[in-house]
């Protein structure tokens, strides 16, 4: 997992981190479903893990100093 999935804002609001599906654009909140941006029903239905990796893509890019 890239970063945290659950947190709590400065007035105690908890926060969960979600992102859509790159297949059928559904929310994902499952922690392996999030770090692979591909919901368990997509998977199941032929992304290889190795064309998972080839398109996945960082929710941030920093640029260099």
């Amino acid at each position: 997992m890239t970063g945290p999935v659950e947190g709590r804002l400065d007035d105690g609001t908890p926060t969960r981190l979600a992102v859509q599906c790159r297949r059928c654009g559904n929310w994902l909140v499952a922690a392996a479903s999030v770090d692979r941006r591909l919901g368990p029903a997509c998977a199941r239905h032929g992304m290889t893990q190795a064309h998972i990796e080839a398109e996945h893509y960082p929710l941030f890019e920093l640029a260099p100093r």
